[in-house]
């Protein structure tokens, strides 16, 4: 097979360190051919990873999408800078492929999954954690029915490591409101989409509480929040830190245990074991990683490795991606959903009203509400535009 023709958008920590060597290693399934990135340093060390000349890199996107040399665009850049990439690539006849979150804003998102859907594009989603050995054994352990029907989730990632940005860019635009569309929950929107992957239905309704230990922040760092399917829920509780971490899937017959090293948080610490529990008793499906999560975990190096080749199976065959773009649009709702709930005190129903002010303004949107006196949004920084 010919391989796909790859233009990567966004050549910081995670474009350049991930997808880049990923896709280098798959010359039978790919080629990068193109890349852009406004910094300068970032864009020319990139392109000598990839062995590219002068002219097959840009400061500007906009000559990358219209080359004719290109069939997918990876987008690796940060969220609010996502839109127009997404709806000129789509126009384009270009395949998608984009980082997670899909956009900072439901609007963006929802006009992006448009515009590739009318043109017949593949657009899928980085969800890598889908591919996590840990999930993977969770999800096989439901599917065959051995705990019944799943009634519960709760999803830990309350030890999550406040990763900075590409320094070459801006090292901190995670944490501002404006750039990243919301904090540690948005950063980490990975435990979002595992514990509806997990639930096995769509979220329709959401709650949530979110604070932030500093006086001027304008995102939050921790999240505690509750995602309703109509026949089942999930506890996802996001935070930087040092808390605890770890997966329980309770069903109707027994339950599965996701554990990591000294109850951290994947993937920083590796895992421990995934156990069942059922009235049989204990049997254990997936026992200790014993590698050391170094530098980017091997973990995350594998599941991306899935991702892509998933994606590239996708666009050849014309099946759906494993997370294909509209999963992206309703998990962002539901992340951008649980942030209006902890600022109004509302159970949130998902989809949102798109002539809601946090579907066409994402967390930006909040101070547009009539917020209660108690709200951690009133008066203060938080999820302000700084």
């Amino acid at each position: 097979m010919t391989p796909l023709r790859i233009g990567i958008i966004g050549c910081g920590n995670i474009g350049a360190r991930i997808h880049l060597p990923t896709w280098l290693a798959h010359p039978e399934v790919a080629q990068v051919v193109a890349l852009a990135d406004p910094t300068e340093v970032a864009l020319d060390s990139a392109r000598q990873l990839a062995g590219l000349a002068p002219e097959q890199v840009h400061a500007d996107p906009v000559h990358l999408i219209a080359r004719d040399d290109v069939d997918v665009v990876d987008i690796c850049t940060p969220q609010h800078l996502r839109r127009e990439v997404l709806l000129n690539s789509a126009v384009s006849g270009k395949h998608i492929l984009c980082e997670k979150p899909l956009a900072a804003v439901p609007l963006d998102a929802a006009a992006a999954v448009d515009a590739a859907e009318d043109a017949g594009q593949t657009l899928a989603m980085v969800h890598n954690y889908l591919w996590l050995p840990e999930i993977q054994a969770a999800r096989e352990v439901i599917d065959s029915g051995e705990i019944g029907p799943v009634r519960t989730i709760v999803v830990n990632y309350l030890g999550v490591v406040d990763v900075p940005g590409a320094a070459a860019y801006r090292a901190g635009w995670r944490h501002e409101a404006v750039s990243s569309g919301g904090g540690v929950l948005m950063d980490m929107v990975h435990g979002v989409y595992l514990a509806e992957t997990l639930l096995g239905r769509p979220v329709r309704r959401v709650s949530a509480y979110v604070s932030s230990r500093e006086a001027s922040a304008t995102v939050e760092d921790l999240a505690l929040c509750r995602f309703e399917t109509d026949a089942n829920a999930a506890l996802v509780n996001i935070a930087w830190g040092l808390g605890p971490g770890g997966i329980e899937v309770t069903g109707e017959l027994g339950r599965v245990s996701v554990r990591y090293r000294d109850g951290g948080t994947a993937p920083w610490a590796p895992v421990e074991h995934v156990r069942v529990h059922t009235a049989s008793g204990m049997r254990e499906v997936l026992g200790p990683d014993e590698r050391e999560m170094t530098g980017i975990p091997q973990p995350i190096m594998d599941s991306f490795e899935q991702v892509l080749l998933d994606f590239a199976d996708a666009v050849r065959t014309g099946r759906p991606a494993a997370a294909p773009g509209r999963d992206g649009l309703r998990i962002l709702e539901a992340t951008v959903g649980a942030y209006k709930s902890a600022v109004t005190g509302e159970l949130v129903g998902i989809p949102l009203d798109r002539d809601d002010p946090v579907f066409r303004h994402g967390v930006l949107g909040l101070k547009k509400l009539s917020l209660p006196e108690w709200s951690p949004a009133r008066g203060t920084s938080l999820y302000s535009a700084g």
